[in-house]
């Protein structure tokens, strides 16, 4: 790594402060991230597109970096040396969240530890589980589960070492070859089609001149918006704790912000769920988007819900619980459909610089110097990652076609969330509901699968199918952001250092919490112990009752692809088209169960903003919104270490 002797450069990175300090960083954020949401149940530091973990980390950084700036300037850090720490911890968030540590630790030691005469685990699942995948000894479970233990015990670090090594491994060969990836298509998305990646204004601009930015900091709008922001949480903790305290209904499940409850009869009641919320931070991120984005974010949400009820008031949905016509209109389908036709799409618009990349394996180009690795040899690295990836799933049970299958799926959703975020900020960006685990037993048939599989697919791949956590879109993010302060070429060696030890940190908290609280006592969040059983009962009912292909969810997932890579058509030859692709595919997902109504709020103040006041009003506004977004991670995650401290348990602040 290459070290500036200008003091006040920009791009200053010293070796001991991305390495040193980033591991410490790391450490800081794994522990306290997952106990202020296992046991304090205060904050989701992880899961949103915009992490709270990086950003709170940010914070602090930049407001104890301020007495360096102003006395000490040359034992500062730079803009470079926090925004590299800052995504470093953003790929370390990833290990330890959804869809990967936090989802996986539960999953490898439920089927033994919960296995009954009733439930049939000893029978059906133990056989088809490989010894390097779970830990089973009894003694080293029940400390996991019960609690009022340690990790530290050498029978407890024995038990786990196998499993822990396997699982470790397999992650990291997912982040590398995500990584690899993301360099491979960061000059098609920032200098070729030049996506907006709204999400990385916010620490560019706490991070300007080594978080000296008087522009940013000294702002009265900005500090509005996050005092604004921050009282509008803490009343809901004052609530908590003291019930005589006033609410206020941010979130669904507060007062009547229910709307989908209102509707108790057909068609009306199949729209589902429909909520309100106001939660400030996705607010203030939906004030960041083109008016395009947002807009078709939420319409295109509601036009789902509409669908839903005309479905049902047409018969074309007769609800009866199993029949095909049951699931019309085909969203969990047309979600997955919308994925893989944005994938398709973007590859397709990226094959030029893909085709000069497999060109420069052998004939590297004097730029590929810049990016974080050569284009070429990230094509390269990223198929055998690839590769690997389906040999670990193989080792676990599947077969060949299914693990190349999983994995396609698996990298074709990474790729149309990481432009999702890039493109739209999304806030809270989920994959489709029809899981690559789902998808790979279902488009199959499950009366097609031995046991064996069975039990991998569904048992151990499930962990793989909440996808928010997904390290390619923070990837993409952090090139994004380095052009402004160093070179891509610096970030890879910090972003694998903070994968691996990302991953280890993760596993380590996670398994030092759980053996003090217990992970199947009340002292921690129930929905992680409690969901970790589903995946073993649903391979136990798929060979108990197999199901046969499901050719009316292919047909779904078509007229996805289709309707997808038609809107990307269309609107690359209709200018001022208002309805995106993105939003489409966001529609059929989780995404905009929370964030529509905010994108809404957004929308239309954006709109009105531009409208009555041009583009002087709508700058003049941004850093209120800026603030929203602060004040609503760091005043939450300060009433978090007031749980912590006090032993308490406190309020969720995000998302119910």
């Amino acid at each position: 790594m290459q070290v500036s002797d200008d003091a006040h450069s920009a791009g200053r990175l010293r070796p001991w402060v991305v390495y040193g300090l980033g591991t410490l960083l790391l450490l800081a954020n794994a522990w306290f991230g997952t106990y202020a949401y296992v046991v304090v149940q205060a904050l989701l530091w992880t899961q949103t597109a915009l992490q709270r973990g990086p950003v709170v980390f940010l914070f602090a950084l930049v407001f104890l970096n301020f007495p360096f700036l102003r006395w000490a300037r040359r034992f500062s850090l730079s803009t470079g040396e926090l925004l590299i720490l800052y995504s470093m911890i953003a790929i370390g968030t990833c290990a330890g969240g959804y869809g990967f540590v936090q989802i996986l630790i539960n999953h490898m030691a439920a089927p033994f530890y919960y296995a009954s005469g009733s439930n049939g685990y000893a029978d059906r699942l133990h056989p088809h589980v490989p010894w390097y995948v779970s830990p089973r000894e009894s003694g080293v479970l029940n400390g996991f589960f019960r609690g009022n233990s340690s990790l530290y015990r050498p029978e407890h670090l024995l038990g786990w070492s196998v499993p822990v090594l396997f699982w470790s491994g397999f992650i990291i060969t997912i982040f590398l070859t995500l990584l690899c990836l993301a360099s491979v298509f960061r000059k098609q998305w920032v200098e070729s089609e030049r996506l907006t990646f709204p999400l990385v204004l916010l620490p560019l601009e706490m991070a300007g001149d080594g978080g000296g930015n008087r522009a940013f900091w000294r702002n009265p709008w900005m500090w509005a918006g996050f005092i604004l922001a921050g009282v509008l949480e803490s009343l809901n903790f004052l609530n908590f704790l003291f019930p005589s305290v006033p609410s206020l209904p941010i979130k669904p499940g507060m007062g009547q912000n229910e709307i989908g409850s209102w509707f108790g009869s057909r068609p009306l009641n199949a729209m589902g769920r429909l909520t309100l919320s106001f939660y400030p931070f996705a607010i203030g991120i939906g004030y960041l988007l083109a008016l395009d984005v947002s807009f078709s974010s939420w319409f295109l949400y509601l036009a789902s819900k509409a669908a839903l009820v005309g479905c049902a008031a047409l018969g074309l949905s007769d609800g009866a619980t199993g029949s095909p016509s049951a699931r019309m209109p085909y969203l969990r389908e047309q979600g997955l459909g919308a994925f893989l036709g944005i994938a398709l799409f973007s590859v397709v618009m990226a094959r030029k610089s893909l085709a000069a990349a497999w060109a420069s394996v052998r004939h590297p180009r004097p730029e590929d110097r810049y990016e974080m690795v050569a284009p070429g040899r990230a094509l390269v690295w990223a198929g055998i990652g690839l590769i690997v990836q389906a040999m670990f799933l193989m080792a676990i049970g599947l077969s060949t076609f299914q693990a190349i299958l999983f994995v396609s799926v698996y990298t074709c959703f990474s790729l149309t969330l990481a432009r999702i975020v890039s493109e739209v900020g999304a806030g809270w960006a989920w994959a489709p509901m029809w899981s690559p685990t789902s998808f790979v037993a279902e488009s199959i048939g499950p009366n097609h699968l031995p046991a064996k599989e069975t039990v991998a697919i569904f048992g151990y791949t499930s962990w793989t199918s909440d996808m928010r956590d997904n390290p390619w879109p923070q990837a993409s993010q952090s090139l994004k952001m380095a052009s402004s302060a160093f070179s891509p070429r610096q970030l890879f060696v910090p972003l694998v250092f903070a994968t691996v030890i990302g991953v280890v940190a993760a596993f380590w908290a996670h398994l030092d919490i759980y053996y003090t609280y217990g992970a199947a006592t009340a002292k921690v969040r129930p929905a992680l112990a409690n969901g970790s059983q589903g995946p073993f009962r649903q391979a136990i009912t798929s060979m108990i009752t197999p199901t046969l292909q499901d050719w009316s969810g292919l047909g779904g997932a078509t007229f996805g692809g289709v309707t997808a890579v038609g809107l990307s058509l269309v609107r690359q030859r209709m200018t001022g088209f208002v309805l995106h692709p993105l939003g489409y595919a966001m529609a059929m997902t989780n995404t905009m169960e929370y964030m529509w109504c905010p994108f809404l709020i957004a929308w239309g103040a954006k709109a009105i903003t531009l409208r009555y006041g041009g583009i002087g009003a709508y700058r003049a506004a941004l850093p209120f919104f800026l603030g929203l977004i602060l004040g609503d991670y760091v005043v939450p995650t300060l009433w978090g270490v007031f749980g912590m401290v006090t032993d308490t348990q406190m309020y969720m602040v995000f998302p119910h």
